[in-house]
């Protein structure tokens, strides 16, 4: 299934650079408004499934009725869907219930790792000692973040965090494949909202297999209020993101969890006003050094 790329892995050009910036601050905003909709009363699953709904409508008006679809698309959407949506938005908005929204933010600065091994194994990338460094770089200082007895890592958070390490795995599978899968004709646009709507499928699917179908009603107007803004930011989030992951390469794209750990920080001290000592503050400087070295260029 990851044989061959689709299409050709770009270098990233200065307009990705900035779809990075954006795409990292708007997925760092998610959790937040998770906390809010669940501290409100809604489940984490439910909160997932109308997230991923919501957007995928919402671009699918937009600009995806395209009548013509490459072949291939139908796989791509639920594999794609399954391990950039279902997956790690379900885990991430059950760890942000027990360890708040800055910490959880971290766990998205650690697929960078794992895409470049795959990426390496693919020929997707060369090895590159500069890069391998920032990106260890990185991970050490999420790795900093999350470790107890940091002024914001407790030894209650500690199984929640453990359990959040399999969302950096799935990002990391999905990052390399939606590059070496990306079915041939498929315009960015195309493909954005069916990875939504795929995410959405696999969820609801979860609801009804696990008898939890009554989880998706509204427990009150605020949180469909919170639901209608976080489907408009799912729409340009994801509409963001796929033209990034075509201007790019996967390692690259993996790069937007080092811009959602200190987004996520930041926010979490706004919206809930979330305290974190020096020693996390030092972690979040290695992430910055680690993305310093890691796109540097002679």
């Amino acid at each position: 299934m990851l044989a061959n790329a689709a299409v050709p892995i770009p270098r990233p050009d200065p307009v990705a650079y900035l779809l990075l910036l954006m795409v990292g601050g708007m997925i760092a905003l998610t959790l937040p408004l998770a906390k809010l909709a669940m501290t409100a009363g809604l489940s984490p699953l439910a909160y997932a499934f109308w997230q991923a709904l919501g957007g995928g409508v919402l671009l699918w008006l937009w600009n995806g009725r395209s009548a013509t679809r490459p072949a291939g698309t139908w796989r791509y959407w639920l594999v794609s869907g399954l391990t950039a949506i279902a997956i790690p938005n379900a885990l991430a908005f059950i760890v942000v219930g027990h360890v708040g929204s800055g910490l959880t933010a971290t766990l998205y600065a650690l697929p960078s790792l794992a895409t470049y091994a795959l990426s390496l194994l693919l020929r997707l990338e060369r090895l590159s000692a500069l890069r391998t460094v920032g990106l260890l770089l990185g991970v050490a200082g999420c790795i900093r973040i999350m470790s107890p007895d940091t002024d914001g890592v407790g030894s209650d958070d500690l199984p929640w965090l453990l359990l959040g390490l399999l969302v950096p795995l799935s990002l990391a599978f999905g990052n390399v494949y939606r590059s070496v899968a990306w079915p041939q004709g498929a315009s960015a646009s195309q493909l954005a909202p069916g990875m939504l709507l795929g995410g959405a499928l696999v969820l609801g699917v979860g609801l009804v297999v696990t008898g939890r179908v009554s989880e998706l009603w509204l427990p009150s107007l605020e949180v469909g209020a919170i639901l209608a803004v976080q489907a408009v930011l799912a729409a340009l989030t994801y509409r963001a993101f796929f033209e990034l992951q075509r201007r790019s390469s996967p390692v690259f794209l993996s790069q937007i969890g080092f811009v959602i750990a200190p987004a996520g920080l930041v926010l979490g001290m706004l919206f809930f006003d979330e305290q974190f000592g020096a020693a996390v503050w030092l972690g979040v400087g290695i992430v910055l050094l680690g993305v310093l070295l890691a796109n540097w260029k002679k």
